[in-house]
């Protein structure tokens, strides 16, 4: 596999709060959304039903803010986090992040990094730019927030309806844990909350590594992807 651990990319999701000991700058950062009202092990990959190609002139429908709180683990097998987007039916859309080391295809020497993104993902068929958009390094202890404008893998709109967010962990080894919420995205702003399962049980007694997991959707709100600029390195 080519090494794919450094490199110069123009992604289109901002993520806040990464380790301040990164090789690179974050040069745009958006404001808190305004207050909005509540909305209310996996196999085979559906095909994509709710993310159908809209025509190419179609505006993204607004922008999600994934946030979440990180507990660094003083250990080794730990810290690997992939955050991710499902539509409806459990068809991958996009992914948000996924640590530098699982994404660039760690997961060859450690198969128990991250196998529910990884499957659900196909990433072992990603393509280079789809790693590059993804990769990031290590994250420091901290609130995190992602961005997401509402586009597919391959950068086309997705239409109006509710999607899921997800977060994955891999707390020790092959104990992990996943975040699972879903937001509305529309003409209305929505909030939510994701719920946490423990991937085995015993994973609860573990130290927390990902906790307070939530999403908030803006109608109508851009984000500019020639603004931002960052390397990723190993983690």
């Amino acid at each position: 596999m080519p090494d794919r651990t450094s490199r110069v990319i123009v992604p289109i999701v901002v993520i806040t709060g990464v380790a301040a000991t990164a090789t690179g700058t974050y040069l745009h950062q958006l404001p808190d959304p305004p207050a909005a009202v509540a909305a209310g092990e996996a196999g085979e990959r559906p095909a994509p039903a709710t993310t159908a190609l809209l025509p190419e002139t179609a505006e993204s429908l607004g922008l999600v803010r994934v946030s979440y709180r990180l507990h660094r683990i003083p250990t080794h097998a730990s810290n690997q986090i992939a955050v991710w987007i499902e539509d409806a039916d459990g068809a991958y859309v996009r992914t948000l992040f996924a640590t530098s080391f699982t994404a660039n295809g760690g997961y060859d020497r450690r198969p128990e990094s991250l196998p529910r993104w990884r499957q659900t993902a196909g990433w072992a068929d990603a393509s280079t730019e789809e790693i590059e958009s993804a990769s990031r390094p290590a994250q420091d202890d901290g609130e995190h927030t992602l961005y997401w404008d509402g586009t597919d893998r391959d950068g086309v709109p997705v239409r109006p309806g509710r999607y899921t967010y997800r977060v994955e962990g891999n707390v020790l080894w092959e104990r992990r844990v996943l975040h699972t919420g879903t937001i509305e995205l529309g003409t209305v702003a929505s909030t939510s909350r994701a719920e946490v399962e423990y991937l085995p049980e015993e994973t609860r007694e573990e130290p927390v590594l990902v906790e307070d997991v939530r999403a908030s959707f803006t109608p109508g709100e851009p984000l500019d992807p020639g603004t931002v600029t960052t390397f990723t390195r190993g983690s």
